[in-house]
């Protein structure tokens, strides 16, 4: 039989003289009160502090409080997502895994259901195979986040190399590196940092959706921050992830915002669906248009900032980790929000759904 016990993250606070019968928790930094008149339910609760098999919980409560509803007790606990079975299987990572990630295993603990297993959880990331595109400023956090998260299988492309202007943001790079090519320094800082990691790195332009095509091929997802050619690189994203099934997160900063969405192919709509929601002969038509055709951009480098790369990487992985392992539905599908360094908000810019007659997502709508 299972041992159901109180996650570790659960926080119970005495009754106080003011509220004597109330018993108070502290999860997810939310408080959570119950009524507790005849000192039931905080005998139910330190059953599960100690953990026990359920038939023995159910036992030694009834034994003392034969006329409460035990089994309704039980399922409202579940509910709130309290309680954790501790004997699933830990085999399918290894000592030094399990504390090296030991962080990440009681996070992912905190969206699962009784039963749910936070190491299976661990080894689905290590399991996953992403791609990253661009290794600039939001990239060299993006891979650092990856790495933390403990992604062990990752392709990254850029075709830059390193120079000083780059140094108040993009983390990767010391001073020594200059001169060097980003994927190259890039795959070994990541290497010393977790060397568990496969990186396999690739210095090229990307100049096709074919590029893109044979880039991607075989990953769980693409995350990219690649931003020449500006907006073609979008289009050609669109298009050959969604030929291939695989989900992506796009992001870039503009001055003082940071903007990022995801797609999921066949899901949610893509890109096209975007653009073909947007109506003819409005402004932004006109500028996706006139972008589409000119390429038009910045004449001298955009403005950018550490600490605004850093908030809008953070909300990328966030998303990667959703889509990777299912724990939660993704946030930024058929949206795209914004952060604002104005005023420290999280905001939608704009939404759309998925359209069955898309000329480029349809067929994938069809097949699934």
């Amino acid at each position: 039989m299972p041992v159901i016990k109180l996650k570790t993250t659960v926080l119970m606070y005495p009754p106080s003289e003011k509220n004597r019968n109330k018993i108070i928790l502290r999860y997810n930094s939310e408080l959570i009160e119950f009524e507790d008149s005849v000192g039931d339910i905080t005998f139910l609760f330190e059953l599960l502090k100690s953990g026990h098999e359920y038939a023995d919980i159910q036992q030694i409560f009834l034994s003392s409080f034969p006329h409460s509803p035990f089994s309704e007790y039980m399922e409202t606990v579940d509910t709130l997502g309290l309680i954790e079975q501790t004997d699933v299987d830990s085999q399918v990572l290894s000592v030094y895994e399990k504390s090296r990630w030991s962080r990440n295993l009681e996070f992912f603990n905190t969206m699962l259901p009784c039963g749910g297993n936070k190491f299976d959880v661990q080894r689905q990331i290590m399991e996953s195979w992403v791609c990253l595109l661009g290794c600039g400023g939001l990239g060299s956090h993006i891979l650092f986040e990856l790495a933390a998260l403990g992604v062990e299988n990752i392709t990254i492309t850029d075709f830059d190399i390193i120079e000083l202007s780059n140094m108040n943001r993009q983390i990767l790079y010391k001073n020594s590196d200059i001169g060097k090519a980003k994927v190259m320094a890039a795959k070994e800082r990541i290497s010393e940092f977790n060397p568990a990691m496969r990186i396999t790195a690739k210095s090229l332009r990307i100049s096709s959706v074919q590029d893109i095509r044979n880039i991607i091929t075989g990953h769980d997802l693409v995350i990219c921050v690649a931003d020449k050619p500006r907006d073609k690189m979008v289009k050609w994203l669109n298009e050959a992830c969604c030929g291939q099934r695989i989900p992506f997160i796009n992001g870039g900063l503009d001055q003082r915002r940071a903007l990022f969405y995801s797609v999921i192919p066949g899901i949610t709509g893509c890109v096209e669906c975007w653009h073909s929601s947007v109506p003819e002969g409005s402004v932004q038509k006109q500028i996706i248009n006139t972008d589409l055709a000119t390429e038009k951009d910045y004449s001298v480098p955009a403005p950018a900032m550490s600490a605004l790369v850093s908030v809008a990487a953070g909300v990328m992985v966030s998303e990667a980790i959703k889509i990777l392992t299912g724990l939660q539905p993704p946030a930024l599908s058929n949206k795209s929000k914004c952060f604002l360094f104005d005023d420290l908000t999280i905001t939608e810019a704009e939404s759309w759904s998925l359209n069955p007659e898309c000329h480029c997502c349809s067929e994938t709508v069809k097949d699934i």
